[in-house]
């Protein structure tokens, strides 16, 4: 039986991860902070697992250990954890911060953390057969265009994600040269809900901040908001439900083999910004439109949203066909029109659920 080692497992796409996981019989070794009776971090499983339609709690009883770890001090909260049938580790865990101000705080989370986890699982976990890193697909900057899967000598970058992801990878392909544990980068692009249920976090980052904010610009009493955004690009936006299962069938290699490997997680490109920004008005009930913002309400809603209005003005191609060779399956088809209201509804029906019970 396999048993993998998992950082993040209270975030969104560690907690997805774990739950299919748990679902396919694999034994989960959880490592979180601030959770000393891993009350949170079986919740978090929980609720992704009913977020994908499905029951893992026996699986969470037979097969899940969550061990209380602070990441400075990683190698002694571990000396007695039995890491002796380790066959994976997922490290998903990060700082996501954009802000310049929390560079120094990304650094130690997103590359000092990566770093010290790689070298306690090649001295600790000796079964060990690969380290899987979440990264992000815009490690390669912020030309766009044709991005390949490969590790990027130079990128221009904005923020401060973007640049410790860049960092980290950089950091596992000297730690790999050194001690040959295998490493998998692995770069998701945009994530969002689950293509069916529509679960996600409501965590407002990526593009789930654009739906934030014109929430809170329906709800401040606006009828219609222009937002500043070039109509003809298209975001290639990865559903949760795809990631986790490229990331499902990457583990389960029988042979993963011995190479840095990196790959594109990637959904592809359909919806055009134009489309896209109608869409989100419309679960909100605004009249959302193409344009530069007028009133003091836009202007706000440009300043909210104001990080990720780089990625909304480029378009990136990125190859997954190393990817798909690797799992041996063909490309999945992008996210729908459809697809992307259904994703919409549920972020606002949950919200406005949510909202309710709090004012009662």
């Amino acid at each position: 039986m396999q048993q993998i080692v998992i950082t993040g497992a209270t975030g969104f796409v560690g907690s997805a991860l774990a739950a299919n996981l748990l679902s396919r019989n694999t034994k989960v070794i959880a490592l979180s902070r601030n959770d000393p009776d891993g009350a949170r971090t079986v919740a978090a499983i929980a609720a992704a697992a009913q977020g994908f339609g499905f029951d893992v709690s026996g699986a969470v009883c037979r097969h899940l250990n969550v061990i209380n770890v602070e990441f400075g001090r990683l190698e002694k909260d571990l000396e007695c954890a039995d890491l002796s049938g380790v066959t994976d580790v997922w490290h998903v865990a990060a700082e996501m911060s954009p802000s310049p101000h929390k560079l120094s705080q990304a650094f130690n989370a997103n590359v000092g953390n990566t770093v010290r986890l790689y070298e306690a699982m090649q001295r600790q976990a000796t079964t060990c057969r690969r380290f899987y890193y979440v990264s992000t697909a815009y490690v390669a900057g912020m030309a766009g265009g044709p991005v390949p899967e490969e590790l990027h000598a130079a990128s221009h970058m904005v923020n401060a994600y973007q640049i410790t992801k860049w960092s980290a990878e950089q950091a596992l392909h000297l730690l790999y040269r050194r001690h040959r544990l295998p490493v998998t980068v692995f770069r998701p692009s945009v994530v969002v809900g689950h293509r069916q249920t529509g679960w996600a976090h409501r965590n407002g980052f990526g593009f789930y901040m654009f739906l934030e904010g014109m929430m809170a610009i329906a709800k401040a009493g606006l009828s219609e908001l222009a937002v500043g955004v070039v109509p003809d690009t298209r975001t290639d936006l990865v559903s949760i439900d795809q990631l986790v299962m490229d990331a499902c069938l990457l583990t389960e290699r029988k042979d993963s083999g011995q190479d840095f490997e990196v790959f594109h997680c990637g959904g592809g490109l359909l919806v055009r910004a134009s489309e896209l920004v109608k869409i989100l008005g419309e679960a909100v009930g605004l009249q959302s439109r193409l344009g530069a913002p007028v009133t003091a309400l836009e202007q706000r809603f440009e300043g909210a949203v104001e990080p990720n209005m780089p990625f909304a003005e480029n378009e990136w191609a990125f190859d997954r066909s190393k990817l798909d060779a690797a799992t041996n399956r063909t490309t999945p088809a992008p996210l729908s029109v459809e697809d992307l209201r259904k994703l919409c509804r549920w972020y606002v029906a949950v919200s406005a659920s949510e909202l309710s019970v709090a004012v009662s």
